[in-house]
């Protein structure tokens, strides 16, 4: 078992990125980038900005699914960013986002 006491310095996480475009890779690393920022921010700013900017590349990432360029022609992409902003702001308005770890 791992000694939880013992700080890791590196999370290596790992995917198959086989079926996925260079654009999806680049916006999947940046994601990972301004997540890190994120819990490591020390002025308001920083911790806003990072926030509303990796929002944005959720928002650029699904909107770069296959699915979604493959059926254009129903603008999917939209329709599931305006859903999951939908969402949130139904789950912040009802309190239920909090912490998810299990």
């Amino acid at each position: 078992m791992q000694d939880l006491s013992q700080k890791e310095k590196e999370l290596l996480i790992k995917l198959n990125v086989e079926e996925l475009t260079p654009v999806q890779v680049r916006l999947i690393k940046s994601m990972n980038s301004l997540m890190a920022h994120i819990l490591t921010a020390e002025e308001e700013s920083e911790y806003f900005d990072a926030s509303a900017e990796l929002v944005k590349k959720a928002a650029e990432l699904i909107k770069q699914a296959d699915f979604a360029n493959q059926n254009k022609q129903m603008n999917y992409a939209d329709q599931a960013v305006e859903f999951a902003v939908d969402f949130l702001n139904d789950a912040m308005n009802d309190n239920k986002v909090g912490n998810v770890d299990n």
